[in-house]
């Protein structure tokens, strides 16, 4: 009888339900049941076309912010310039494209936004990896000995973490490529060291460790040490075996990860990351307080914050305490759960100044981050939880639970008790915890006590239970906005400015056109928002725009208060510096009374400023100094890696791009030196009569990643067939 015939059958006669509540493995239904894990995506149905935000009222998301203009670049670059780019024009006056980590560049799952129109592409890759991070943990998990159902479990409570959501309304596109791949990290690490001859395939770690760094490289520091953990936390084999092939396959994930790694360590030492100091890498530190998330919900509060994974999710993580003896795998589970509330803790903990001061660390930055493991911990316990109360029969365990259960309920109901009597009310996400705990703890309660409740019935209420309450966890995590209503900011001063003639860049002190609207009109902006910047490029910056820094920001120019409409209402832009980068219009929400800056419009509530001392992209002055204007240099040819310029010399050329490693320029075919005008640009020198000058930007840091990748991809390959060898046919 076939698969199809088989359901059938056991759909007519009951089986079928049966069999889906019990989790007995067969293959039609396993396949069926596994549909669960899709759920992630339907949560985002609502919301498909549009882009998401924390919530009505906030004004900023990383995806409209970065990656939406990233990727209309990235497609443009492409589709018309028919290459990739390496450098990006488009904020800060330009910088080394190929070394953001926001790209999307070198992540490949990413380059399917190119072909789907936007935000539509963006938030089906979110749902798809959100599946395969559900998909991932289940196969960890039935790996570790768990049987169907509760590996079913945590692969559900993972894919469904209110963290991952509360990140998708954030728009951290680049963490939500990552972290699903963490499961299958473990699980490719347990198959390629099992001595199991019966598994078909073993994928060598490094392979997926280096889609982990190219997605995002800040998530790589946290998978890599959970990874190492984790491998001789289970090792079955000899010490000096195990760490040798760690180290190699950690070498090969690096490899893989070089085309990124390489320009990104070129671009840090040259950026403001030195700047950083250590109250700004334990930002966002978790306050104690706010562990009641592990059984409130923090809706609507700092995405960073959220540590809740549900009140069902919880009590099972903690019923594994009613086991006699706990096995290795349910210790380390342990283990990262507590080590990833310490690390999230940062500031809090004693000695934290210390240790984000020491090199590397900064990789760590945003300490919360480490949550995400809390959650991923909480989902694997959940399940050895779930397993427990499914196949203990002993009364013994029966009278733990009921401890554990007891215990939790009394310290939430009195905790809301108090709050209500001090405050005179109880936060609704306090009363919606408050409201899961109490469900979900008379129903394990009765599943364990109550012996006449069928465990296909008492299953299936778990499911049930731990889907609506995430679910309206999640739903409550993110508002979708759209796509007029996202790129209605600043369009009216957008549209004005692109009608303009030339080539020119704008400066704005309040961002007034944000950059997603001017990525859609083509604005090329010196300000902007990036956690990377050039520090050459920064101190510059800060002279021209007149703002004072103080530390590290993520924004030139800084916002004090994180106020852009009137932070820098006090500061007087330098007019000439700001035309040295070819700034030919300034735009802002309040008056500038600058000299050099002539008001010529104001839309709606926003001025518009022309810049007397404008310079062109390009320009020639003589050798002995002054302004040559009988010698008009003009753009040949202009596309994001390259720009090709006619003049006529003697005369000392100027460029208005920031002269990064990786510029080199060709005068009539012969090479010659780049050299650097005002610190800053670039330049070379002309002798006399007609020329046409080349610049082109080919850094060696990229060729270097590439041939490294290649030599990744090659041992990657040999790991593969060694591994595999006597599967091969």
């Amino acid at each position: 009888m076939s698969n199809l015939s088989i359901l059938v059958s056991e759909i007519r006669s009951g089986k079928f339900f049966q069999q889906f509540q019990l989790g007995i493995i067969r293959f039609p239904i396993t396949r069926f049941s596994l549909l669960l894990l899709a759920l992630p995506l339907l949560l985002l149905l609502p919301s498909i076309n549009l882009f998401p935000y924390p919530s009505t009222e906030s004004q900023f998301s990383d995806l409209t912010i970065s990656h939406y203009p990233n990727a209309l670049f990235l497609k443009d670059s492409i589709f018309t310039y028919r290459q990739i780019p390496l450098w990006s024009s488009t904020i800060l006056s330009g910088y080394p494209f190929a070394a953001n980590p926001l790209s999307g560049l070198w992540y490949p799952p990413g380059w399917l936004v190119l072909i789907t129109p936007l935000p539509l592409g963006f938030n089906l890759l979110i749902g798809v990896h959100l599946i395969w991070a559900g998909l991932g943990l289940y196969f960890l998990m039935r790996e570790e000995g768990l049987g169907y159902a509760a590996s079913l479990f945590s692969g559900l409570a993972f894919a469904l973490l209110p963290k991952l959501f509360s990140h998708y309304g954030a728009g951290h596109l680049t963490l939500l490529y990552a972290i699903p791949w963490t499961p299958w990290l473990l699980w490719s690490q347990k198959v390629f060291t099992s001595r199991n001859e019966g598994k078909k395939i073993r994928i060598p770690p490094g392979l997926i460790l280096g889609m982990i760094l190219l997605a995002d490289v800040r998530w790589g520091a946290f998978a890599f040490i959970l990874w190492w953990t984790y491998s001789i936390a289970h090792n079955n084999s000899k010490w000096t075996k195990v760490v040798l092939e760690l180290v190699v396959q950690s070498i090969l994930g690096l490899l893989l990860a070089a085309p990124l790694l390489i320009p990104l360590f070129e671009y840090s030492q040259l950026s403001t990351r030195a700047m950083l100091s250590a109250e700004d890498v334990l930002v966002f530190s978790l306050p104690v307080f706010n562990l009641l998330g592990l059984l409130f919900p923090n809706s609507n509060g700092l995405h960073e914050w959220v540590l809740y994974s549900g009140g069902i999710v919880l009590l099972l993580a903690m019923s594994p305490l009613a086991a006699r003896r706990w096995k290795s795998n349910r210790f380390y589970w342990g283990g990262v759960f507590l080590g990833s509330l310490i690390i999230a803790l940062g500031s809090a903990i004693p000695g934290s100044r210390l240790v984000a001061s020491l090199p590397l660390v900064s990789f760590f930055r945003v300490p919360t981050r480490a949550l995400f493991l809390t959650g991923l911990s909480l989902a694997a316990l959940a399940g050895y939880g779930l397993e427990t109360l499914i196949y203990s029969t002993r009364g013994d365990i029966s009278r733990k639970i009921n401890i554990i259960l007891v215990l939790t309920f009394g310290f939430s109901l009195s905790l809301s008790l108090g709050i209500f009597f001090f405050q005179g009310g109880i936060p609704e996400t306090m009363i919606w915890g408050s409201i899961g705990l109490v469900l979900s703890s008379v129903w394990i309660w009765l599943g364990v006590n109550i012996k006449k409740i069928p465990t296909s019935v008492w299953l299936t209420g778990i499911f049930i239970l731990a889907l609506l309450e995430l679910g309206r966890v999640d739903l409550n995590s993110f508002q979708g906005k759209s796509g007029s209503t996202v790129l209605a900011e600043g369009e009216a001063a957008a549209q004005y400015i692109s009608a303009q003639s030339g080539i020119f860049r704008t400066y704005s002190p309040s961002y007034s056109i944000p950059q997603q609207t001017a990525a859609q009109y083509g604005i090329q902006m010196v300000d902007g928002v990036d956690p990377l910047q050039n520090a050459n490029y920064v101190g510059f910056m800060d002279e021209a725009t007149g703002v004072p820094r103080k530390g590290y920001s993520v924004t030139v120019p800084p916002y004090a208060n994180g106020e852009p409409n009137s932070d820098n209402v006090s500061y007087k832009p330098d007019a000439e510096k700001l035309g040295l980068l070819n700034v030919g219009y300034v735009i802002s929400e309040f008056e500038l009374l600058e000299q050099g800056l002539r008001p010529i419009k104001k839309i709606q509530d926003t001025y518009v400023y022309e810049n007397l001392k404008f310079r062109p992209r390009a320009w020639m002055a003589e050798i002995s100094g002054g302004q040559n204007s009988a010698s008009q240099v003009k753009i040949v040819e202009s596309s994001p890696n390259q720009m090709i310029l006619s003049t006529v010399g003697p005369g000392s050329l100027t460029v208005s791009k920031i002269n990064y490693p990786g510029w080199q320029v060709r005068v009539d075919g012969v090479s010659e030196s780049v050299l650097t005008r005002y610190g800053l640009l670039m330049g070379v020198d002309l002798g006399p009569g007609q020329h046409e000058i080349e610049f082109t930007f080919r850094p060696s840091s990229v060729a270097i990643g590439l041939i490294l990748f290649a030599i990744g991809l090659t041992g990657i390959v040999i790991s593969l067939f060694s591994s595999n060898r006597a599967r091969i046919p």
